[in-house]
């Protein structure tokens, strides 16, 4: 059983705006076994309890906003140097959180609300016009992104943050990430949850095997921004479901213990992770505070 949050559209992310590059520049890394884990007892009864520990390691919208605008602003300043004016938008805490739902999704659909006026869909994101880079010069283009295995200002801007950090291997940490939440969902507590799950979705009248198949349910093409009220009553039985068979919990308490044991495993790793944000924040809020 693999993870609901597979079903956000796929056409978000197919290229990522400049200012993002800061988060992006990550080293190689090998695949790592997660470690077998006792589950222990949780107490999860809504969305605010989906706290995971690998979340401390992480920027949080507000520090991803910081990083987004320093920067934009190191890259406005390269490209000045070369003879271009660019202006790329302030970063906006709040739309970074909207546009990654986190760990709202992470066992799928699971907030009542989002469900009940969304369905399945991911919440409507502000109408956006071309990207500030796309309507740059060919010449401005080349100075942004590099040529010729020259590097552009974007990842000038990128390496002046994160100059003298602490290396950090952001990638296995990603990797960890996915594995914890694919070893949880094959964990005896999960499986026998979806089961709860289906049972509770069959004296609803809606008969799927699994939450997968009601997400991927191809009556709901979550491409387009249309909502039917079909998907709405079928997204809150199913979020009602997740939390009345205790899937949801299941899942995070899973998760979670996996995630601890990693944790406790690789104290030097993410002790590098913690350091190299705490240092590029650093850089970054004095790039900012100027």
């Amino acid at each position: 059983m693999r993870s609901g949050a597979g079903a956000r559209p796929a056409g978000r992310g197919r290229r990522l705006a400049p200012v993002l590059v800061v988060l992006a520049g990550l080293p190689s890394c090998s695949a790592a076994p997660v470690p077998k884990a006792a589950e222990p007892v949780v107490r999860v009864t809504g969305m605010a309890d989906l706290v995971l520990p690998f979340d401390a390691y992480k920027p949080t919208a507000g520090q991803r906003a910081v990083l987004a605008d320093a920067h934009a602003g190191l890259l406005a300043q390269c490209m000045r140097r070369h003879g271009f004016t660019v202006s790329p938008p302030p970063a906006d805490a709040f739309k970074i959180a909207r546009t990654d739902p986190g760990n709202s999704r992470r066992y799928g659909v699971a907030d009542p609300e989002h469900a009940r006026r969304y369905g399945y869909h991911l919440a409507p994101s502000d109408p956006a016009g071309p990207a500030w880079h796309d309507k740059l010069s060919r010449a401005a283009r080349h100075r942004l992104y590099g040529s010729s295995g020259r590097p552009g200002c974007m990842s000038e801007a990128a390496a002046m943050i994160a100059g003298g950090a602490p290396k950090a291997d952001w990638r296995w940490l990603a990797l960890q990430d996915s594995r914890s939440l694919d070893e949880a969902a094959a964990q005896p507590a999960v499986t026998e949850a979806v089961e709860r799950w289906k049972a509770c979705m069959q004296r609803a009248g809606l008969r799927y095997p699994t939450p997968e198949a009601a997400i991927a349910d191809r009556r709901w093409n979550l491409e387009r921004a249309a909502i039917t009220a079909t998907e709405k009553r079928i997204a809150s039985a199913d979020t009602a479901c997740k939390w009345s068979s205790g899937l949801v919990a299941a899942w995070f308490a899973a998760d979670a213990a996996l995630q601890r044991a990693v944790i406790a495993a690789e104290p030097d790793r993410f002790a590098m992770l913690r350091a190299n944000l705490r240092h590029r924040l650093s850089r970054a809020s004095a790039v900012t505070d100027r």
